[in-house]
């Protein structure tokens, strides 16, 4: 089957909600207003919900509640707030899907892991972007979602893991292409911004920017800290990149600790479909 064809029939079941598109067209608009993005957020509760519980998070740590989407937008910024509405408008669209075919724990432990390591080195590196890194780390992987819903059986394959075989690798044998390359699709379809598209799409490629750089490390590190006894940091990540970012053991083992520990307030808003262990 080929790739276009996964994007067609899950594009039939799933659909991003009309808020991102609306939040997004106000972002490009250099003549709205704050209060524009909150009067769009207020006519969508369920969006609202979830933007609040993420603001309230460990994603942020605020010494106070934030409790209306007037605070949210205050203390966050505009992007910061369209990220986490990006962030639950993809998991409501992707909830639509069956995935059945796979752990759907694993599915989302895996990313949310990958997604908190992201913002923890981009905050360390100073990168401005840094909560649209963690929506790109929580996506990383919806292509597995895709398949899921379009060619179970497939997605089962895909699923088998092998001690210290990066996981791409076993999608290609599968399919003839990874989930980056199908989520990356999707993401275009979905119309959103291209640093993103491009950043899915390269995940396994170290690359010359930091953000990509940050990337390959997160995606290897969320893997690593959901399977420690699967997968061996040694092999799976290159010395030179390591050496490149000037990480030490101690940065990367407190990474996953920070990101198992943070998990846990982040999985029952992402993902609440799921019968997790949390």
């Amino acid at each position: 089957m080929k790739i276009e064809e996964y994007i067609t029939k899950a594009g039939r079941t799933c659909a991003l909600p009309d808020t991102c598109h609306r939040i997004q067209e106000l972002i490009e608009d250099d003549s709205s207003t704050m209060a524009d993005i909150a009067e769009v957020l207020s006519f969508d509760p369920i969006i609202t919900g979830h933007v609040l519980k993420l603001a309230n998070s460990a994603l942020y740590n605020f010494s106070s509640q934030v409790e209306t989407v007037g605070k949210a937008v205050t203390l966050l910024g505009a992007d910061a707030v369209y990220n986490l509405v990006l962030a639950t408008g993809t998991s409501t669209a992707l909830a639509k899907l069956d995935t059945s075919a796979i752990d759907l724990d694993r599915h989302w432990r895996t990313s949310i892991n990958t997604a908190l390591i992201y913002k923890r080195f981009a905050k360390k590196e100073r990168i401005k972007k840094a909560d649209s890194l963690f929506v790109t780390g929580l996506l990383h992987d919806v292509g597995e979602l895709i398949v899921a819903q379009v060619n179970p059986a497939a997605a089962t394959k895909c699923e088998q893991i092998r001690s210290n075989q990066p996981l791409h690798l076993v999608q290609q044998e599968v399919l003839g292409f990874d989930y980056a390359t199908l989520g990356a699709m999707l993401f275009k379809h979905w119309r959103l911004p291209n640093h993103m598209v491009n950043l899915i799409l390269n995940q396994h490629n170290i690359g010359s920017s930091l953000e990509s750089q940050l990337m390959y490390l997160s995606c290897r590190l969320g893997l690593i800290s959901v399977f420690p006894d699967q997968f061996d940091m040694d092999k799976m990540l290159p010395s030179q990149l390591v050496e490149i970012l000037g990480y030490s053991k101690n940065d990367l083992d407190g990474a996953m600790d920070w990101a198992n520990i943070g998990a846990f307030s982040v999985f029952a808003i992402v993902c609440p479909q799921a019968n997790s262990v949390y």
